[in-house]
C-alpha cells in the first residue's frame, strides 16, 4: 500500500517537490516539530522558520477535528487543518510520500527527499483509534513505549491504552501506597510453558515456576515524559487500573484489602484469580486514592477501571464483604460488583473525566456515563450502543494480537491463529444501525503479555496486524491491508523503523 491508512481522497499530479536543506517551515506547532525531528535524524536536514519554497501550515476552521488537506506541488507543500492533531496526521502522510528510509536512523541522502505532486483530503472514520498494551503480566520498559508512540503515530492511532495493574504486577506509582511498587511490582517467578487448564474452580497460583524474579514499575517522571511525548504526536495515553478483580499484586502489598488471606506475592501463573478486593468503605477509599494518582499522572485522559473477570466466591465467605452486601441489599455477586463499579465510576466522572470499563459492566446495568469497551461478544457492541452508552470495539475475534498469526513456526502464545486476513474483517463489526452508530467511538487492538516477555516479542505480535486494524479505524474499510502482499510498501516502512514485524514463518520439514 502506498499510503496507510488510505486517505479519503487522493489526486496524483505531475512532478514533485525536492525538500531543500535547510527547509523553510511556516507555522505548524507540534506537527512542525515532528517533521523537523524526523528529517534531522534520517537525513540531517534542518528546518528553519521563514519564507521560501518549503512547508507551510495554515489554519482552516472549516475542517473537521483531526482532518487535513495536503497539497504538494513543484513550489512546496501546503498543509491546512483546524487543529494540531490534523496537522500532525498531515505530517505523517507527508513522510509516507518520501522514500521509506526517512523512517530509519539514517544516514540517507538529503537529495533523495522528493515528494510526488499530489492533492489529498483526509479525515478519520472514527475518533477512537487505539493500541492496548498490557505491561502488567510482563513489564515492558519505557524506552520501548516511547518508540511505540512513533509507530502508532505513523499509523494515525491516537489512544495508547496502558494496562498498568494485574495479578502479576503493579506498575503505577502511588505515593500514598508505596508498597504497591515495592512489593506488588515483583513476582518470584513465572510459570513454565503454557498456562495449564484449571480443575473446576481451582484458580490458585502455581507452586512450580522458573524461579526468576520478574517485575518493575514506571516512575512518575517516566510517565510524565510518556504523556508529553504522546501529546506532541496527537496521542492520548489512557491508564487502566483493573478493579476489583485481577488484584493479587495489591493483596500482596496490602493483605488487609483482600477478601481472603491467601496471597503472599504477585501471581506467578495467569488465568482468572478468585483473590479479589474486599467490599468495604476502606477499599473504596483505596481505589479512589489510586484513581486520583492516575488522574494526576495522566491529566485530561480517560480512565479505565477494568471490571473484567471478577469471581465473587470470596465475598460470600469474607465477613466484612458480607456485611457490606447486607447493608446495601446485595444478594448476588453481580449485584455486589455493580455496587462496587458505581462507586469508582462516580468518582472518576465527578472529576470530569471519561470512565471506561470492560463489557462485564453491562451485566447488571452499567453506571450512567460509562464508556463500554467490548472484548467478548461482538453483539455487545450493538447492545451497549442501543442502550445509549458510548462504545469502543475491542473484540478478541479480530483484535487480540496475543494470539499467534500462523498455525506453525510461531512462539508460544495464548492460542490462535488469528491471521492478518481475519484482523482485516474488523470493519464489518464497526457498522451499526442508524441511531446507534453515533455511540461507537471506534476501536483498538489489544496485546496481552502472558507470553510476551520483551519489546521484540511485542512488536512481532502487533505488526503488521496492527496496521490492518489502524487502516480500518481511520478509513472505515480494509482496502488491501488483509495480506502481506497488499500491505506492500508499508512493510518497508516498518522495516525502516526497525520494527520486528511478523514475516511468513520459516518451517522446516522433519
Amino acid at each position: 500500500m502506498r499510503l496507510l491508512p488510505t486517505p479519503t481522497t487522493v489526486a496524483w499530479g505531475e512532478g514533485g517537490f525536492s525538500l531543500p536543506n535547510p527547509l523553510p517551515v511556516r507555522g505548524g506547532g507540534p506537527a512542525a516539530e515532528t517533521l523537523a525531528e524526523r528529517l534531522l535524524i534520517a537525513a540531517g536536514v534542518r528546518t528553519v522558520a521563514g519564507e521560501g519554497s518549503g512547508v507551510a501550515f495554515r489554519a482552516d476552521d472549516s475542517l473537521a477535528p483531526e482532518s487535513y488537506s495536503l497539497s504538494v506541488t513543484d513550489d512546496g507543500v501546503e498543509i491546512s487543518s483546524a487543529d494540531d492533531a490534523g496537522a500532525g496526521w498531515a505530517v505523517q502522510t507527508l513522510l509516507q510520500l518520501l522514500p521509506v528510509q526517512v523512517y530509519g536512523p539514517g544516514p540517507m541522502e538529503p537529495a533523495d527527499l522528493v515528494a510526488p505532486a499530489v492533492e489529498i483530503y483526509d479525515e478519520p472514520a472514527f475518533a477512537w483509534r487505539g493500541s492496548h498494551i498490557d505491561v502488567a503480566r510482563h513489564f515492558l520498559p519505557m524506552d520501548g513505549l516511547l518508540r511505540h508512540l512513533d509507530v502508532m503515530a505513523a499509523h494515525k492511532l491516537n489512544v495508547l491504552h496502558l494496562h498498568l495493574t494485574d495479578d502479576q504486577g503493579w506498575r503505577l506509582p502511588v505515593t500514598k501506597y508505596p508498597l504497591l511498587t515495592e512489593t506488588g511490582a515483583v513476582r518470584p517467578g513465572t510459570l513454565l510453558g503454557h498456562q495449564p487448564p484449571w480443575e473446576g474452580l481451582d484458580t490458585d497460583d502455581v507452586a512450580e515456576h522458573d524461579g526468576r524474579p520478574h517485575g518493575g514499575h514506571y516512575t512518575a517522571e517516566e510517565l510524565r515524559r510518556l504523556v508529553a511525548r504522546a501529546g506532541r504526536l496527537g496521542i492520548t495515553v489512557m491508564p487502566e487500573v483493573d478493579l476489583p478483580g485481577h488484584t493479587e499484586a495489591v493483596l500482596a502489598a496490602y493483605p488487609e484489602l483482600g477478601a481472603c488471606d491467601h496471597v503472599r506475592h504477585p501471581r506467578t501463573a495467569f488465568g482468572v484469580s478468585e483473590h479479589v478486593l474486599r467490599l468495604s468503605d476502606e477499599v473504596i477509599e483505596f481505589c479512589r486514592d489510586v484513581l486520583d494518582a492516575a488522574m494526576e499522572l495522566f491529566p485530561g485522559s480517560p480512565i479505565h477501571i477494568g471490571g473484567d473477570e471478577c469471581p465473587s466466591d470470596h465475598w460470600f465467605t469474607d465477613p466484612v464483604s458480607r456485611a457490606t452486601m447486607a447493608q446495601h441489599g446485595l444478594t448476588t455477586g453481580a449485584e455486589a460488583q455493580a455496587w462496587f463499579e458505581r462507586q469508582i465510576c462516580a468518582h472518576v466522572l465527578a472529576a470530569g473525566r471519561r470512565v471506561v470499563a470492560w463489557d462485564e459492566v453491562l451485566e447488571m446495568g452499567a453506571p450512567e456515563g460509562t464508556t463500554v469497551m467490548v472484548w467478548r461478544r461482538k453483539e455487545a457492541i450493538a447492545q451497549a450502543a442501543a442502550q445509549g452508552f458510548d462504545v469502543i470495539a475491542a473484540s478478541g475475534e479480530y483484535t487480540y494480537l496475543d494470539y499467534s498469526q500462523y498455525e506453525e513456526g510461531q512462539p508460544l502464545s495464548i492460542g490462535g491463529p488469528l491471521p492478518l486476513a481475519r484482523c482485516a474483517e474488523l470493519a464489518d463489526e464497526l457498522r451499526l444501525e442508524p441511531g446507534s452508530q453515533e455511540h461507537l467511538l471506534g476501536g483498538q487492538f489489544q496485546l496481552w503479555t502472558e507470553y510476551v516477555r520483551n519489546w521484540a516479542s511485542a512488536e512481532y505480535q502487533m505488526w503488521p496486524r496492527g496496521s490492518a486494524v489502524a487502516q480500518q479505524l481511520w478509513a472505515g474499510q480494509a482496502a488491501e491491508s488483509g495480506s502481506l502482499h497488499g500491505l506492500g510498501r508499508h512493510l518497508s516502512r516498518l522495516t525502516a523503523m526497525q520494527v520486528n514485524w511478523c514475516r511468513l514463518p520459516f518451517v522446516t520439514e522433519e
